[in-house]
């Protein structure tokens, strides 16, 4: 008894001219698709940040206002302007002289910041009785 036989089968038929595998149009079309893609996605993930980023560097810059205002405070400086924490903020930019005890003569200046980094800042500083306090909440008018 013999078997009968059966057909060679072909799994992979191609031209013995042509080479397996990917052509280049191909793998360029899929870098061009994966660089959109993640630009879309670092554009969305990234963007969160930049708020967070900002509240915070607006919070150091409080901090920095109304540390320098106490000790200013504490050295008899004139650096208060009444109802008007803008104004105030801006004269420890510039500087001030303390005129009482271990700071007279000494000088208080916020070197770091500019007037333009202020309203950011401020709305973490309340005002009251001629005192800057630091606000961690936020949002003070």
């Amino acid at each position: 008894m013999s078997s009968p036989s059966l057909p060679a089968l072909r799994l992979h038929s191609q031209p013995r001219n042509q080479a397996a595998g990917f052509s280049l149009v191909e793998v360029l079309a899929v870098i061009c698709l994966i660089g959109i893609l993640s630009s879309i996605a670092l554009g969305w993930f990234g963007g969160n940040n930049k708020s967070s980023i900002e509240r915070v560097i607006h919070q150091r810059n409080a901090q920095e206002i109304v540390s320098l205002g106490v000790c200013a405070t504490m050295g008899g400086a004139d650096f208060v302007v009444p109802g008007n924490k803008m104004a105030t903020a801006a004269n420890l930019i510039v500087g001030v002289t303390g005129r009482e005890g271990m700071w007279k003569d000494k000088l208080f200046r916020l070197n770091n910041l500019k007037p333009a980094d202020l309203p950011g800042a401020l709305t973490f500083v309340k005002f009251e009785s001629g005192l800057l306090l630091y606000a961690p909440a936020g949002q003070q008018p």
